[in-house]
């Protein structure tokens, strides 16, 4: 089966959705977690909004026949050619279909100019490290961050 996504600019007009969206998304790994400090369940609107007006950061939908089904934000370090993926979300209803894989992949042909990817997720989330390594993405050795005792983030890059 072949997974058409496409990708729709958001913008601070969309605040309302995406900060649902980030709620629904991340609520699960909150629960699990109870991390107050760094999840996105947390991060309160304001937030969000500033991100969304930050220069050379870029929300975008990720959509499914013109249905908002996930979220991807790049942030750009243009004169590095690098770009940051920090959130990717899916809604939970349309999790496990493959359409992060697709995103991840997609994402990088809108920034053909970007040379290195990186991300990072919870190392304990097993299907979250998979499906990034399935990507293409390569941990970076040695570098993690712990958050708390059961939740440490690593790290990933990825050269195009």
């Amino acid at each position: 089966m072949c997974i058409q996504i496409s990708f729709k600019q958001a913008t601070v007009q969309n605040l309302e959705e995406i900060v649902t969206m980030y709620r629904k998304s991340f609520k699960k790994l909150y629960e699990k977690y109870h991390d107050d400090t760094t999840s996105p369940y947390k991060e309160p609107k304001e937030v969000i909004e500033n991100k969304l007006s930050l220069k050379n950061s870029y929300y975008f939908f990720i959509q499914q026949k013109k249905k908002n089904v996930g979220i991807i934000r790049i942030l750009l370090d243009n004169k590095e050619n690098t770009a940051k993926i920090s959130p990717i979300l899916i809604l939970p209803e349309f999790q496990n279909q493959g359409l992060a894989q697709k995103s991840l992949i997609q994402i990088e042909k809108k920034f053909p100019d970007i040379k290195t990817w990186v991300l990072d997720t919870i190392k304990q989330e097993k299907k979250l490290v998979h499906l990034y390594l399935k990507a293409g993405y390569q941990i970076i050795d040695g570098k993690e961050s712990r958050i708390q005792d059961g939740m440490n983030i690593i790290y990933f890059y990825k050269k195009v």
